[in-house]
């Protein structure tokens, strides 16, 4: 992060990742933050993988050499919420199995739904409006040019 990063567009919020994987090794990443999860992203910036982080579920890390001090989310790579010292209640788990996709994904989902429902829409009159505008004034600005050239 530059030192006008905050000026020119908007920082993404970060958090540290300590992710354990199924062969017993593990970790340190940064991560984006997006709606309260912690995303992967391709190349192409479309979301691989995703982990839930809880704040209740936040470590405090001190640094050690070349990683720098943070809070860290424990994330394994089979997990949704990984929750080794059960920290959260039942009812803040996400459900299993079936019930997963219908209930905790469910909310996801329309939760994604309201946010894109708030964004305001472009009008297409509106849009039709300035190309005819635009379109115009290079016209005119072609005709004047040419009128004082002859």
């Amino acid at each position: 992060m530059g030192l006008f990063s905050g000026i020119i567009g908007t920082p993404k919020e970060q958090r540290t990742q300590l992710y354990f994987r199924d062969d017993g090794s593990f970790l340190f990443r940064k991560l984006d933050v997006e709606d309260g999860f912690l995303v992967e992203k391709n190349k192409a910036k479309e979301i691989i993988k995703a982990w839930m982080m809880r704040y209740k579920l936040l470590k405090r890390f001190d640094g050690y050499k070349n990683i720098s001090a943070d809070m860290v989310t424990l994330s394994f790579a089979r997990d949704i919420v990984f929750d080794p010292f059960n920290q959260l209640k039942e009812g803040e788990k996400p459900d299993k199995g079936a019930d997963l996709v219908k209930g905790f994904v469910r909310k996801i989902a329309e939760a994604k739904c309201y946010k894109h429902e708030q964004t305001a829409k472009g009008s297409l009159f509106m849009d039709k409006l300035v190309v005819f505008l635009g379109t115009t004034m290079i016209l005119l600005a072609l005709g004047i040019g040419l009128k004082v050239a002859f």
